[in-house]
């Protein structure tokens, strides 16, 4: 039997085209497998840290006190520039994420897409089709179960999570905090029992954003966007902004100072009396004892001075520098240096400039 060369290359065609097809059907079924288990895991994950994150301070705010808090480290408002780089993370964090990967966000990250996919998929069982009464139930449940849970964690993001959970053990209601805990019970309840995916749809700010910053590069595998065109440009400013923050941070004193003026040319005998507050605001977790040094004092002067400062955590402590000026030193001006120097070794400098004059 002869065949034709012809015959020979058109079997050959069709078993290359078979195993071309296999192995992109092999491809194709690794991939899903990944993702299959990528996704739940990366899903899980970010649920839980939407938990954990203002319960460990690794970043939130506490309006009550007017502090923030990043990495577990604490500062205050009057330290705004660290808050307005971490805002700004954020900001070109989540931007970049529409533009890199379009709206995979609310299908691997988002919390409450991975609450309500899991909690639709735990009601819509099979084996409660037939059973729509306990269905009805089920879902009731689950909504009073989870709201207060997660408005906790919320509101927790903005006031202190231990204050706030002993005042709603305590039934302290006072606490207009706790009055915004239970507005965010209700808003949640809502959300969980009725609206879960529809808000996604039609209400989520956030998804309308990315269908406009989305483009034919913004993928699932959006890797590649990242380093091309705009999806470069964000990804330089994030880790531009990730590098200014680290920085920030781990230089940063973990204190600020004040001084303020309280007497000033009391007459006493042969001295005028000047008395200032020297403010030193603890932004760290633990006490600390702040040395304190003063340079440039005239020896005719007597003083009443504070040389160490102890000040508990997160907390804000003054004392009172005392300066009796001779008359002899009247009409002149003397600037006076003050250094106070943490126990880990940070130093912040205050000038005090005193300019001492008689009183008709």
């Amino acid at each position: 039997m002869c065949i034709s060369s012809q015959s020979i290359h058109f079997i050959y065609l069709l078993g290359y085209e078979r195993m071309t097809l296999d192995r992109y059907r092999t491809q194709v079924e690794v991939s899903k497998m990944k993702v299959g288990v990528a996704r739940p895991l990366t899903q899980v994950g970010i649920f839980v840290l939407f938990f954990i994150v203002p319960i460990l301070d690794l970043f939130r705010m506490d309006l009550m006190q007017l502090r923030f808090y990043v990495f577990r480290k604490s500062f205050s408002f009057s330290e705004g520039y660290i808050l307005l780089l971490s805002v700004l993370l954020l900001v070109f964090f989540f931007v970049g994420i529409s533009k890199w990967f379009g709206r995979q966000f609310c299908g691997w990250m988002c919390p409450h897409n991975t609450f309500s996919v899991y909690i639709t998929k735990l009601t819509s069982s099979a084996k409660l089709k037939h059973n729509p009464g306990f269905r009805q139930f089920l879902n009731i449940f689950l909504s009073i179960l989870f709201a207060p849970v997660i408005a906790f964690c919320m509101i927790a993001y903005f006031f202190d999570p231990l204050t706030l959970f002993k005042d709603i053990i305590t039934f302290h209601w006072t606490s207009w905090a706790v009055g915004a805990y239970a507005l965010l019970i209700m808003f949640f309840f809502i959300m969980i029992y009725r609206l879960r995916s529809k808000f996604c749809r039609n209400a989520c700010p956030y998804g309308m954003f990315q269908m406009i910053l989305s483009d034919k590069d913004s993928s699932a595998r959006g890797f590649k966007s990242m380093f091309k065109g705009t999806g470069l440009v964000l990804l330089i400013i994030v880790i531009a902004l990730v590098g200014l923050l680290g920085l920030s941070i781990f230089t940063t004193s973990g204190f600020s100072a004040s001084i303020n003026k309280k007497i000033q040319g009391i007459p006493a005998g042969e001295f005028v009396t000047y008395a200032y507050g020297l403010e030193i605001q603890n932004n760290s977790n633990k006490e600390v004892q702040y040395e304190v040094e003063y340079e440039g004092v005239p020896s005719l002067w007597e003083t009443n001075l504070p040389e160490y400062i102890t000040v508990d955590k997160t907390a804000t402590h003054e004392e009172t520098m005392m300066f009796r000026v001779d008359k002899t030193s009247l009409s002149q001006n003397f600037s006076i240096l003050i250094k106070i120097k943490s126990q880990d070794g940070h130093i912040i400098e205050k000038k005090l400039n005193i300019f001492p004059v008689a009183q008709k």
